[in-house]
C-alpha cells in the first residue's frame, strides 16, 4: 500500500552508486581539500586492517553508510558502479569499543510530544550492525579497528551469485553457484581509500570462491572458481537540516519519496507519512524570486562527465543532461543545472562530484539512476547514474533494418545521428531519476510530454513509402517535465505559501490535462491503453496503423543491405528481429482497450475524474485490429528472407541471435510467428483483463463480453480458411496452437474469476465440437487437429499439465 520508497533504505541493487563520483547536498559549496576530514581512515597493509580515527565531534552523530560494487560480472546481474545496501548509522562508545548503530527511520511520530516520539521509537527494533574495538584514545580522538565492517561481503555479492534472475528482458547470469569470501585472497586497498571533508571512502577487494561453479551461464572470468570483486564503502556526512523544508509526498507529483509510518497521526489518519525526494535549491535573491524574476540558486545542481565516455556520446550526454537547465527556469531558477567535464585535478572519490559513469557489459542491459536521500527530510545528498554502453548497438540494429527500404541513398538520418538522438533523451531520462522523478508512461501519447517515458523510435513513411527517421526521438523535454519540476522545486518562503502554491500549480496541470501514470500500471495487463512502455503515437490505434505499415515496408524490402559488406550473413537474424517485431509495443498498448479503464490519481476536490471505462466500440475495434495482426499473411516471413539467414559462423556465438527456435541450422520462421501469435493472444486473454471484461458487462448491457472475445479468437484462428501457401498454412497452425494454449491456460487457472474460467471452458467446448469433424487432405493439418483433440480430452478429464503442452516461445529483444 505504501506509494513510495521506505526510509529504511534497504535498496534494490538496481540503483547505482558511482563510488564517490557524486555531488554532496546541493546547498553545500565545494571546500578546499585542506579542510579536516570527516573521518580519517588508515589501512594497515601489513595486517590487512582498516583503522578508523573518530574525532570527538563525530561520535553520536548520524551519517550515511553506503556500499557499492565497483567491478562487475559483465552481464547486468552485478555492474560496475552499482549500489547495494545503505543506511543512516552513528558511532557510539561503549567501554573499550565503538558500536555502529542504525535507528529505525521507518517509524516516527513527528507531530507528537516527547513521550509519543519515544513510544514510537521503542515499538520497533534498531540494529547494532558492528562492534569496533578501540585501539587507542588520543586526546579524545578514538582509533578503532573497523576491518569487520569493510572486509565483509557488505554488498551481498554471494546472494546475487546464488540467485537467478533477469535484467531488462535479458538473462542476468546470476544463479552460478554458492560462493563465499576467502579472507586469504581478499584485502583492503589503501590506494583507493581516502578521507575528504564530507566523506570517507574505503575500498575492499574480495575474492569469492566455490568448488562447484555452474557452467554455461556466459560468465566471463579467468577461473569461475574464484571471482574477485571490488566493494566500495562511502561514509557520508548528512546535510544540516536548517533551512530545508521537506516537501510532503503527493501521489500526483511523479516523485519518488522517503516514507515512514507516522504514529503521531490521529484516528482519522492512515499512519502513512513521507516526503518527496529532491535536491536543495534556494534562490540567491529571494525577494527578486518572489517578484517573478529568474534567479540563480545559491548552489546549482552540477553533474560531471566520466572521462571514459567517448565521443560522440560525450557531447550527447552533455546536451541531453543540460535540457534540465531550461526546465528549471519554469520553477523560477536560471543556471540551476549544468553538466560539466570532470576537472583534471578532481578526485572522483570526493562526494562533492557527481559523475555520469560509463558501464560496459557483454550483453544488453539497462542504465540506472537514482539518488541517496536523507531519510530525515527526503533531501537528495548524492546522485547515482550509470550509462550502459550497449544501448546504441540496439539503436544501430533498428536503424540498419531500415536501410534496404530506404532507397539508393540510404536512410534520411545517418546511424550516428539516430543513435545520439536517443542518447540525449536517455541521458535526460536517467538524470531525471536522480532529480527525484519517476517514470511517466502516459507521456508518449501526450505529444511526448516527458523524457521520463520509455520511447520507441517514431518512424513514419514518406510520400515515396520510404522510412522517415527525422522525428524518431523528441529533441528536448516536455510539458510534464516542466510541471513536475515546478511541483518539486518551486521555492516558497513559508509552509502556508507552499501549500497554496503547490495546489495552484497542480490545478494548472490538471486543467491542461498534463498527466502522470507510473510503472505499476504500464505492465501488459494494465487497463489504460495510453500507458505502455515503448509505445509512441497519439493513440494505440494510430500507433498500430503506423508501426504495422512501417513493418510491412521493412519486411517487403529486407535483404542483405541490412548488414555491411564483409559481415557474416547471420547478423541479419538480429536485424530482422527488430523489423518483424517493429509493431509489438503498439500491439501491447492496443490490447489494453479490451476491458480497458482509464483512471487518475485523483484526490477529493481536485477536479479529476477517478475512473472511466473505455467505450465498447473502441474495445471491439481493438480486438479486431489485434486479430488482424496475427492473420497468416501478417505472420509469414517471406521465403527469400528465410534463405538469407544462416546459423552463426565460427567465432560468433548465439548471444546476438534474437530469433531462435527448432531446426538447429535452419531459420525458424514458424516459431517466430507462433511467438508473436502467443504474445498477442496472451495479451487479449490476460486473467486480469478478462476479469475487467466480465466486470464491465455486469454494469453495461452493451459492453464487449468475454464470450465475444473468445469466439472472435477461435473464429479468426481455428475458423479461418486454409491458405493456399504452405508457409501461411504453417503459421496459421501456429496461431491456432497459441489460441488453444491460451484458452486451456485460462480455463484451468485457479486464480481466475469463476466467470472468466467459465467463459474459457465454454470456448474450449465449442472448439472441441468445431474440430470433431474436420476433414482435409492436408496431412499436417490433420495431425495438428488430432493433437488438439488429445489436449482438449486431457483438459476435460482433469489431466491437463500446462508445462507439458507444446508452446511457441515469445521472442524477447533488448531495450532500445
Amino acid at each position: 500500500m505504501t506509494p513510495f520508497r521506505s526510509s529504511a533504505l534497504v535498496r534494490s541493487p538496481r540503483v547505482l552508486l558511482l563510488l564517490g563520483l557524486t555531488v554532496a547536498a546541493a546547498a553545500t559549496p565545494l571546500r578546499a581539500q585542506s579542510d579536516p576530514p570527516f573521518l580519517r581512515v588508515r589501512i594497515d597493509e601489513a595486517r590487512n586492517r582498516a583503522l578508523l580515527e573518530i574525532p570527538p565531534g563525530q561520535l553520536n552523530r548520524d551519517f550515511l553508510h553506503q556500499v557499492a560494487i565497483s567491478t562487475g560480472l559483465g552481464n547486468g546481474a552485478l555492474d560496475r558502479a552499482q549500489s547495494g545496501p545503505d543506511g543512516v548509522v552513528r558511532l557510539e562508545r561503549r567501554g573499550n569499543r565503538v558500536l555502529m548503530v542504525r535507528d529505525n527511520f521507518g517509524v516516527r511520530a513527528p507531530r507528537g510530544d516527547a513521550a509519543n516520539q519515544r513510544a514510537a521509537r521503542d515499538a520497533y527494533p534498531r540494529s547494532i550492525v558492528a562492534s569496533l574495538p578501540i585501539e587507542k584514545d588520543t586526546a579524545g580522538v578514538l582509533t578503532v579497528d573497523a576491518t569487520s565492517v569493510f572486509l565483509a561481503d557488505a554488498y551481498g555479492v554471494a546472494d546475487v551469485l546464488r540467485a537467478g534472475g533477469s535484467v531488462g528482458g535479458t538473462a542476468s547470469g546470476a544463479g552460478i553457484g554458492a560462493y563465499r569470501v576467502d579472507p586469504a585472497r581478499s584485502y583492503l586497498d589503501g590506494s583507493r581509500t581516502a578521507a575528504f571533508p564530507r566523506n570517507s571512502e574505503v575500498h575492499a577487494v574480495l575474492t569469492f570462491v566455490t568448488e562447484q561453479p555452474v557452467r554455461g551461464r556466459g560468465i566471463m572470468a579467468p577461473d569461475a572458481r574464484a571471482l574477485t570483486f571490488e566493494q566500495h564503502h562511502s561514509l557520508v556526512m548528512l546535510p544540516d537540516t536548517a533551512g530545508y523544508r521537506p516537501r510532503a509526498f503527493d501521489p500526483r507529483f511523479g516523485y519518488g519519496g522517503t516514507s515512514f509510518f507516522d504514529l503521531s497521526q490521529g484516528l482519522d489518519g492512515n499512519y502513512r507519512g513521507g516526503f518527496i525526494n529532491r535536491w536543495r535549491l534556494v534562490p540567491k535573491d529571494p525577494a527578486a524570486y518572489l517578484r517573478g524574476e529568474l534567479v540563480e540558486p545559491v548552489t546549482p545542481i552540477t553533474y560531471y562527465l566520466d572521462p571514459a565516455i567517448p565521443a560522440p556520446y560525450r557531447e550527447a550526454f552533455r546536451e541531453g543532461g543540460n535540457w534540465w537547465a531550461k526546465v528549471y527556469e519554469a520553477a523560477g531558477f536560471k543556471n540551476a543545472f549544468r553538466v560539466l567535464d570532470l576537472p583534471a585535478d578532481a578526485d572522483p572519490r570526493d562526494v562533492r562530484y557527481s559523475v555520469l559513469n560509463w558501464v560496459h557489459r557483454t550483453n544488453p542491459g539497462p542504465s540506472y539512476a537514482g539518488s541517496l536521500d536523507d531519510p530525515r527530510t527526503g533531501e537528495i545528498v548524492r546522485a547515482m547514474i550509470a550509462m550502459d554502453s550497449w544501448r546504441s548497438l540496439v539503436d544501430y540494429n533498428i536503424w540498419a533494418g531500415t536501410v534496404p527500404a530506404s532507397g539508393a541513398n540510404g536512410p534520411n538520418v545517418d546511424a550516428e545521428t539516430f543513435a545520439m538522438a536517443r542518447r540525449r533523451q536517455h541521458t535526460a531520462h536517467e538524470i531525471g531519476h536522480s532529480l527525484g522523478l519517476q517514470h511517466n508512461y502516459i507521456a508518449s501519447t501526450q505529444n511526448r510530454a516527458s523524457v521520463m517515458e520509455y520511447p520507441f523510435p517514431f518512424i513514419t513513411l514518406d510520400a515515396n513509402r520510404r522510412p522517415d527517421l527525422r522525428n524518431a526521438y523528441r529533441n528536448g523535454p516536455g510539458a510534464w517535465d516542466t510541471l513536475a519540476i515546478r511541483l518539486g522545486y518551486t521555492w516558497f518562503p513559508d509552509s502556508a505559501a507552499e501549500r497554496a502554491g503547490l495546489d495552484g500549480i497542480m490545478r494548472d496541470g490538471i486543467a491542461k490535462n498534463v498527466r502522470y501514470i507510473n510503472d505499476r500500471y504500464a505492465n501488459a495487463n494494465g487497463s489504460i491503453p495510453f500507458v505502455t512502455r515503448w509505445e509512441e503515437g497519439a493513440t494505440p490505434f494510430e500507433g498500430v496503423q503506423r508501426t504495422a505499415g512501417v513493418r510491412r515496408v521493412l519486411i517487403d524490402n529486407f535483404d542483405e543491405r541490412a548488414i555491411k559488406p564483409g559481415e557474416p550473413m547471420h547478423l541479419l537474424n538480429m536485424r530482422f528481429a527488430h523489423v518483424y517485431l517493429h509493431h509489438r509495443y503498439s500491439l501491447e498498448a492496443l490490447s489494453k482497450y479490451i476491458g480497458g479503464m482509464d483512471f487518475t490519481f485523483a484526490l477529493r476536490g481536485d477536479g479529476q475524474v477517478p475512473t472511466q471505462v473505455i467505450p465498447a466500440a473502441d474495445q471491439r475495434k481493438a480486438l479486431a485490429m489485434l486479430l488482424d495482426a496475427i492473420a497468416p499473411k501478417e505472420l509469414t516471413v517471406p521465403d527469400r528472407v528465410q534463405r538469407l539467414i544462416p546459423p552463426p559462423p565460427p567465432g560468433f556465438n548465439t548471444d546476438q541471435t534474437w530469433i531462435t527456435g527448432s531446426g538447429d541450422t535452419m531459420f525458424d520462421a514458424i516459431t517466430l510467428a507462433g511467438g508473436l501469435a502467443t504474445e498477442v493472444i496472451g495479451y487479449i486473454l490476460d486473467r486480469d483483463r478478462a476479469a475487467r471484461v466480465v466486470h464491465t458487462t455486469a454494469i453495461d448491457a452493451s459492453a464487449l463480453t468475454l464470450t465475444e472475445v473468445t469466439q472472435a479468437i477461435v473464429q479468426r484462428t481455428w475458423g479461418a480458411p486454409l491458405p493456399v501457401s504452405p508457409s501461411e498454412r504453417a503459421v496459421l497452425r501456429a496461431s491456432q496452437r497459441a489460441a488453444l494454449d491460451a484458452l486451456l491456460d485460462l480455463g484451468g487457472d485457479a486464480r481466475a474469476l469463476p466467470d472468466v474460467r467459465a467463459a474459457a471452458v465454454q470456448a474450449l467446448r465449442q472448439l472441441e465440437a468445431r474440430i470433431a469433424t474436420v476433414f482435409t487432405s492436408d496431412g499436417m493439418q490433420l495431425a495438428h487437429v488430432a493433437a488438439a483433440r488429445v489436449d482438449l480430452a486431457r483438459f476435460f478429464a482433469g489431466d491437463d499439465e500446462p508445462t507439458k503442452r507444446p508452446r511457441y516461445p515469445v521472442i524477447t529483444l533488448p531495450w532500445p
